[in-house]
C-alpha cells in the first residue's frame, strides 16, 4: 500500500519535468538569438564569355617581328668663318688682266695692300719689304715681274697667276705657288667642237719647259676624238718655219702665249696663212679676236682669285706640300670672232654657268 509520502512525491514529478523542460527551451531560444544570422550573399555577375585563343602557327608561317626603327641622330651643323687673311697684292702693271683679279681678291679679304711695280717711286726690294714688316700672311703676285720680284725678294709665301712662262726656283726657302694661266684645255676643246663641229686636226707650237702642258693637251684631244700635232721651237722664226709645214695638214691651231717664241710680225705671218688653208686659230686672250682668230678662251676672274684662297689656306695650315706647283682653273669664256660675244661660259662639273647662242 502506497504510502503518502510516495503519493506525494509522485505528484511532484510531472512538474519537475515541466520546469526542466521549460529551462531547455528558453535556453535554446537564448542560444538562437547570440548567434548573428549570416549577412544575404550578392547576386553573381555575369562574366564575359573568354574570347577563343587563335590558333597557334605552323613554324613556317612564322611572320619575324619587324626591325626597330633606326635611330635619327642629328648632328649641329659645323659652320665656320670664311678664309680672310691679309694680303699683300703686287701688280706688274694696271692691265685690266691683272686689275680684275685684284679687284675679286679685294672682296675676299679682310685687309689688303696693293703695290704696283709699273710705279717707280718704290722699288720692288723697298716694296718687299714693307710687305715684310706690314705682318700680312702671303703674297699675291700678279704677271710675270711681280712673280720674278716676289721669289726674288719676298720672305712669305708667294702666290703667283696671269703668267705663262714662269718657274719659281728649286727648293725655294718659302712656299711659292702658282695659279693656271689658262683654263682647262679639255673644256676649252669640247666647247670649241660646238662652235666647230668639223674641228678634227689640231696643231700647236711651244717652247721648251711645257711637258705637262702637253699632257694635258694630248688626253683633252684624245677624249675628244681629236688628233693632236705639236712642236717645240726655240725661236720665233722657228716658230713661222713650223706652223707653214703644219697648216696643210691640220684644220685648228692652238695658239698658246708663249711670248719666247712668238713676235707680232710672225703672229701676222701666221695668221694669214692660217686663212689660205682654212686653219681656224684658238687664243687664250680676247685682244687678238680683231687679229682675225677663230675664237678665244679666257679665265674667270672669280674663279682665279677663289684657287689663290684655297691655296693660301692650305698653307696657313702647313699642308703646303699637298698643294701642286700649279693649280689648275675650273671655269672659262668662250668667245668668237663673229660678235665677240661670250658663247659658252663653262665650269668643270660640265653644267653650263651661262650661254648665248650666237
Amino acid at each position: 500500500m502506497e504510502t503518502r509520502a510516495a503519493r506525494r512525491r509522485r505528484g511532484h514529478f510531472p512538474d519537475m519535468v515541466r520546469r526542466a523542460l521549460t529551462l531547455c527551451l528558453l535556453g535554446a531560444i537564448a542560444g538562437c538569438a547570440s548567434v548573428p544570422p549570416e549577412p544575404p550573399q550578392a547576386p553573381e555577375a555575369a562574366l564575359p564569355e573568354p574570347e577563343p585563343l587563335p590558333a597557334p602557327q605552323e613554324q613556317d608561317e612564322a611572320v619575324p617581328e619587324p626591325p626597330p626603327p633606326p635611330l635619327e641622330i642629328i648632328m649641329p651643323e659645323e659652320t665656320s668663318a670664311p678664309f680672310r687673311p691679309r694680303a699683300a697684292i703686287v701688280l706688274s702693271n694696271r692691265s685690266p688682266a691683272f686689275q680684275n683679279v685684284a679687284e675679286e681678291l679685294s672682296s675676299r679679304l679682310d685687309e689688303l695692300l696693293l703695290y704696283n711695280l709699273a710705279d717707280k717711286s718704290l722699288s720692288p726690294e723697298d716694296a718687299f719689304a714693307g710687305i715684310a714688316e706690314s705682318g700680312v700672311s702671303f703674297v699675291v703676285a700678279i704677271g710675270l715681274r711681280a712673280a720674278e720680284a716676289a721669289t726674288a725678294h719676298s720672305t712669305i709665301p708667294v702666290i703667283y697667276c696671269q703668267v705663262f712662262n714662269f718657274g719659281p726656283p728649286d727648293d725655294p726657302p718659302i712656299p711659292v705657288k702658282g695659279i693656271s694661266s689658262i683654263p682647262p684645255l679639255d673644256l676649252q676643246l669640247e666647247s670649241w667642237k660646238k662652235v666647230d663641229p668639223g674641228l678634227q686636226r689640231i696643231g700647236a707650237i711651244l717652247g721648251e719647259g711645257h711637258d705637262e702642258l702637253i699632257a694635258e693637251a694630248e688626253r683633252a684631244t684624245m677624249r675628244n676624238g681629236v688628233s693632236l700635232h705639236h712642236r717645240i721651237a726655240k725661236s720665233d722664226r722657228e716658230t713661222l718655219y713650223m706652223f707653214r709645214r703644219l697648216a696643210p695638214g691640220i684644220d685648228g691651231f692652238w695658239l698658246f702665249p708663249d711670248s719666247r717664241i712668238l713676235s707680232l710680225p710672225v703672229l701676222e705671218k701666221m695668221i694669214s696663212i692660217a686663212a689660205q688653208h682654212g686653219v681656224r686659230i684658238a687664243v687664250f686672250n680676247d685682244a687678238m679676236l680683231d687679229l682675225g682668230v677663230a675664237l678665244s678662251t679666257t679665265s674667270v676672274d672669280a674663279d682665279i682669285a677663289e684657287k689663290i684662297l684655297f691655296v693660301a689656306e692650305q698653307i696657313a695650315a702647313g699642308a703646303a706640300d699637298s698643294v701642286p706647283d700649279l693649280t689648275p682653273l675650273d671655269d672659262l669664256y668662250i668667245r668668237t670672232s663673229e660678235s665677240r660675244k661670250v658663247v659658252e661660259s663653262v665650269a668643270s662639273d660640265g653644267a653650263d654657268a651661262a650661254r648665248t647662242r650666237l
